[in-house]
């Protein structure tokens, strides 16, 4: 019969471009802040490697601590 110009498929084409539009969007949000998240938790994991590493070069003393206040041994050679 007559017909006012609108139909379902002119009024659901737009919504579902919409909202396609919006997940594509909050996806690519989500993306973005889990890959700063990933790249940050990287950053603080090869640091804490890092400290480690030095802190077991920088172990190259005796093995067990020296007591300031013991008396110390003549340079000489002993006989």
């Amino acid at each position: 019969m007559f017909s006012n110009g609108y139909s379902i498929v002119g009024i659901l084409y737009p919504v579902f471009f919409v909202v396609v539009f919006a997940l594509a969007l909050t996806l690519g949000v989500l993306l973005v802040r889990t890959l700063l998240w990933v790249i940050r938790a990287l950053t603080a994991y090869t640091r804490e490697r890092e400290l480690r590493i030095d802190l077991l070069l920088a172990e190259d003393g005796p093995a067990d601590p020296v007591d300031p206040s013991a008396p110390r041994a003549p340079d000489g050679p002993t006989i």
